[in-house]
């Protein structure tokens, strides 16, 4: 487990998130974030009190659970984006997707259908939370020989990076880039995912920081997490 001392209770303060919300489920309808277009703009609202300018909207894409596609996703970002214009929210929304690591992912890269975004054509992705999945380093490799920025998301949550600082510098060498998710930040020093986000930032490590919102309730807000007893915070 990572251990940091920055403050006497050993927590940073959070970093700003800036005016780019890299990993938002912001779109009605498609995955397991709002069910509506009133979800999705309440959603919106949220961020723009918050100082965001631009949202990255990155329904999951799993292969047989949400087999979204980049046509239906961008679709839904147009539809948004006439909502929010209409409503004078001034939210720049961008396609992207989170994609899983999953051999349907790897077909997708070969064909050039993939959806990135920002000027390092980052293409966000994830994997399992307890093992690493067999065909990491093979969609590394292609994300990159495509021309794409592979970006891990919520990087703080998985198992095989955290107290691994080897696994995190390979990954790194490989060319892959982290999101962190910003009300990760603001978890106990008991929880071994708010201790790996601020390893990571004081390390220069958090190349993308996003909300994973998945419906308009704040971020921070508290829950009991009853498997672990810990005092979490809601992040979807």
């Amino acid at each position: 487990m990572f251990s940091l001392f920055v403050r006497r209770d050993g927590l940073i303060d959070p970093p700003p998130i800036g005016e780019l919300d890299a990993h938002c489920h912001i779109l009605p309808g498609i995955d397991d974030g709002p069910s509506t277009m009133e979800g999705s703009m309440d959603i919106a609202r949220i961020l723009v009190e918050m100082g965001i300018s631009r949202v990255a909207a990155t329904p999951h894409v799993i292969s047989d659970v949400y087999p979204n596609t980049a046509d239906g996703i961008r679709a839904a970002v147009e539809a948004l984006s006439a909502a929010l214009r209409e409503e004078g929210l001034a939210l720049e929304v961008l396609p992207a997707a989170e994609y899983y690591a999953e051999s349907a992912f790897l077909t997708a890269i070969r064909r050039q259908d993939v959806i990135s975004f920002g000027p390092e054509q980052f293409v966000l992705f994830e994997s399992p939370v307890d093992t690493t999945p067999l065909l990491l380093e093979d969609i590394i490799y292609h994300l990159r020989s495509s021309g794409y920025t592979p970006l891990l998301a919520h990087a703080e949550r998985y198992r095989f990076l955290q107290g691994n600082p080897r696994m995190v510098d390979h990954l790194r060498e490989l060319g892959v880039r982290f999101q962190v998710n910003h009300p990760s930040f603001s978890l106990p020093k008991t929880s071994r995912t708010g201790e790996a986000a601020r390893w990571l930032y004081i390390r220069g490590l958090v190349d993308a920081l996003g909300t994973d919102m998945h419906r308009a309730t704040p971020p921070l807000q508290p829950r009991e997490d009853t498997r672990r007893g810990l005092r979490l915070f809601r992040q979807r």
